[in-house]
């Protein structure tokens, strides 16, 4: 009985594999590997794989799968018969582990750039809030920075301006007191001398070229005009019921710190300064523009 059983098995064992069959077919048909390449687009390698049973360098299951059946086909073997005899090839252990590395891989490194998105986002967010609470809390008028600075050069500005009106007043005592020193008896010719050299000096005075600007000062506020030649004719900080009268050439460029605190007139006329912002300084032009 167990010979009977042995004779039964051992045809079983000596059927040929898939490749064998794929391999004995092309033989006896009498067919190139040439041949079967430039019918089927395959390469001598894959065909020579087929034949040995090695299919795990081929390409996916279902290419493979195509490619035997395009070579039984071609060999004149039924494709339902050899495909039947074939087995997929087990992967092995270690290829999967590496896929599984590589796939935890790819999932850190796509973790790594969400945060890292996020860390910028965050980033731009606490900035962006930082930023308008600086701006916030430093954006005061400008009058406060520019009376700061006013503040300090004002005295010595004072200072200059009353040494040289001292001065003026000094030089033009003296010339007085020599022409009275010098000045003959008043007779006739000498009152007509005398009022023919002052007319002159009358018209230099009262050049009509020349505009005048009075402002009254209300309260305590800082002051710089231009005229028309871009000469300075008025800096500083004027105090409260103080009257600056100057003289130029229309139109003056001005700045005032308040605006409000202020009395202007123009060659004797009412100006009615515009609105301005309050706590900003006020610029504007004389004659206003209309």
């Amino acid at each position: 009985m167990n010979q009977s059983m042995k004779e039964q098995e051992s045809p079983e064992q000596e059927l040929p594999s898939l490749g064998q069959t794929l391999a004995t077919a092309r033989q006896n048909a009498g067919i190139s590997f040439a041949e079967i390449e430039s019918r089927l687009k395959m390469t001598h390698a894959q065909l020579t794989k087929l034949e040995q049973d090695d299919y795990q360098d081929l390409g996916p299951e279902t290419f493979v799968r195509g490619y035997i059946k395009n070579y039984a086909t071609l060999l004149g073997l039924n494709p339902v018969d050899v495909l039947a005899m074939y087995q997929s090839p087990e992967v092995p252990p270690q290829k999967k582990r590496m896929q599984s590395f590589s796939r935890r891989t790819h999932k850190e490194a796509h973790d790594n750039r969400l945060m890292m998105v996020s860390y910028i986002v965050l980033a731009i967010v606490l900035g962006s809030s930082a930023f308008w609470f600086w701006q916030t809390n430093t954006a005061e008028p400008e009058m406060a920075q520019e009376s700061a600075v006013t503040a300090l050069e004002a005295p010595e500005t004072d200072i200059t301006n009353t040494q040289e009106e001292a001065q003026n007043a000094a030089i033009e005592q003296t010339i007085d007191t020599d022409v009275q020193d010098t000045q003959p008896v008043n007779t006739p010719e000498a009152s007509a001398s005398n009022m023919a050299e002052t007319k002159p000096q009358e018209q230099v005075k009262r050049d009509p070229g020349l505009s005048t600007v009075v402002m009254y000062f209300n309260e305590e506020s800082w002051v710089e005009m231009f005229d028309a030649t871009q000469e300075r004719v008025a800096f500083g900080v004027k105090k409260a019921g103080y009257t600056m009268t100057v003289e130029g050439k229309a139109p003056f460029s001005v700045i005032l710190g308040k605006h409000r605190a202020v009395e202007v007139t123009l060659d004797g006329k009412p100006v009615t300064l515009p609105e301005f912002t309050k706590n900003r300084l006020a610029k504007f032009n004389l004659p206003l523009a209309e």
